[in-house]
């Protein structure tokens, strides 16, 4: 226990001791037996804190013991003997009813005793209505704190809790973003990583037969990593929080053509169809279709064994977009053991299921096939 803990435990009863003194001081009955009662009634309060109900116990039968050795005489009634009443506070605010109750009727057996003397033609029995009146006090001050208090620690427990729960939607929201922006770093140096190790193969083998092809492949190649380098510059200050409303918007259908002029510049001969009638979409499902339609087409160049051309296809209907991805590769290549398995697949079907779409990839007309389908309806939260 500190010693700001020993103050506040001992003082209040020092206080109680040297006041309860005052009276008998005035009244003449200070003797050396008083003083030692009203010592020992104060000093049960030293135990209100971890034992409140005995304490009280001690101190009824100490006040009785003094009130009965001297003929139950009313005015006898030690001034200390106040500490009942206090103790009794003390076990409403702390103890469960069942002991308040019996903390009431114990204190209680001083105004019932001098309403049966007042009965028995006794003096003192005007002292009954105060008596029991500090008994309900007692009683409503102690359980009144006891409400008050709990109210308290419920309204602690309660900011404890919002304030865990707004930190754990705080790193939700922070991996969420992190995977996003993963997914979109992925994209982006997969795809143009991809066209650039195109590029440069065909430009090594071009270089002594068609110098002037291998000049334009590496300008290409150079074309290529500066784009890559905007992209990743945008990515990055959406990271960091930088102001970007000068840099280049979000990848969407508009810049499809730029993304299959990359392809071809590789080497891969890619065409794109359209039909139907093509229909607003948001930004971000703009986005979706782009990033598969990329993905796609990196993996043709990363993966698909003696892939030539591809094709991708839009197909609008009234409540859908369907994207297909497809090319006429004899089969995947053997992976390198050194490189990490991607995940390009786990992306693509992140996206479409974000607008409620979905994602199917497997080998079709002696190739590959990715194939996405975006309802153009909200979806619903």
């Amino acid at each position: 226990m500190t010693t700001s803990a020993r103050v506040r435990l001992v003082a209040p009863v020092v206080v109680l001791t040297v006041l309860s003194l005052g009276p008998l001081v005035r009244l003449g009955g200070l003797t050396a037996g008083a003083v030692v009662v009203s010592c020992l009634l104060c000093a049960t309060a030293l135990a209100r804190h971890r034992a409140p109900f005995p304490a009280l116990v001690v101190a009824v039968v100490l006040l009785a013991a003094w009130w009965a050795g001297h003929g139950l005489d009313p005015q006898r009634l030690l001034p200390a003997g106040v500490v009942a009443w206090w103790l009794l506070a003390w076990v409403a605010d702390r103890r469960p009813v069942r002991e308040v109750v019996a903390a009431s009727a114990v204190v209680a057996l001083v105004p019932v005793t001098l309403a049966v003397l007042g009965l028995l033609g006794r003096p003192g029995g005007q002292a009954v209505v105060p008596l029991t009146a500090a008994t309900v006090v007692a009683v409503v001050v102690g359980r009144n704190r006891r409400t008050r208090r709990s109210l308290v620690q419920a309204l602690e427990d309660r900011a404890l809790r919002a304030e865990r729960e707004r930190d754990a939607g705080a790193r939700a929201a922070v991996a969420e973003e992190r995977t996003r922006i993963a997914r979109e770093v992925h994209d982006v140096v997969a795809h143009n990583v991809s066209v650039m190790t195109a590029l440069a193969d065909g430009a090594g083998f071009a270089i002594d037969t068609a110098p002037e092809r291998a000049r334009a492949a590496m300008a290409q190649v150079a074309a290529t990593g500066r784009e890559a380098i905007t992209e990743m510059h945008r990515l990055l200050g959406v990271l960091r929080g930088d102001d970007v409303d000068g840099e280049a918007p979000a990848p969407g259908l508009a810049q499809l053509d730029g993304l299959l002029e990359q392809v071809r510049a590789a080497g891969l001969a890619v065409t794109l169809t359209v039909g139907g009638t093509p229909s607003p979409l948001p930004a971000t499902a703009q986005l979706a279709v782009h990033r598969l339609v990329q993905e796609a087409l990196t993996n043709t160049l990363t993966h698909a064994d003696g892939a030539r051309s591809a094709r991708v296809a839009l197909e609008w209907s009234a409540d859908r977009l369907r994207v297909e991805v497809t090319d006429d590769g004899r089969g995947a290549r053997p992976r390198d053991p050194d490189r990490p398995p991607g995940h390009g697949l786990v992306g693509m079907r992140e996206r479409f299921g974000a607008w409620g779409g979905t994602v199917e990839t497997g080998p079709a007309d002696g190739g590959w096939r990715v194939r996405g389908v975006l309802p153009l309806v909200e979806v619903p939260a």
